[in-house]
């Protein structure tokens, strides 16, 4: 994904500091994409992107109707995501 952050998608980074006091390596929550594993699209992007297909498209109405829409269906694949590593970890352990 082009998206990564720094955890390179794992949604987990290397506590430097924390793994020099105690000698072994701790991973903490990343902290730019918390924990997702990427940077979450912005709505503002997604909007320009829409808007080049769109031009009539206002940004106040993009930001009354459709960027709420937007947003619950982010939330909604993140659901399924979920749900899925979980079945994947059930059947595989």
């Amino acid at each position: 994904m082009v998206a990564r952050c720094r955890c390179n998608g794992t949604g987990r980074v290397r506590d430097v500091e924390k793994s020099a006091l105690q000698s072994v390596p701790v991973d903490r929550e990343c902290e730019r994409c918390n924990g997702r594993g990427f940077r979450r699209t912005l709505g503002t992007r997604v909007y320009r992107a829409i808007h080049t297909l769109l031009p009539e498209l206002q940004e106040r109405i993009w930001n009354n109707n459709w960027l709420p829409f937007f947003d619950r269906l982010v939330e909604k694949c993140r659901d399924e995501e979920t749900r899925a590593d979980i079945a994947l970890r059930k059947a595989t352990s």
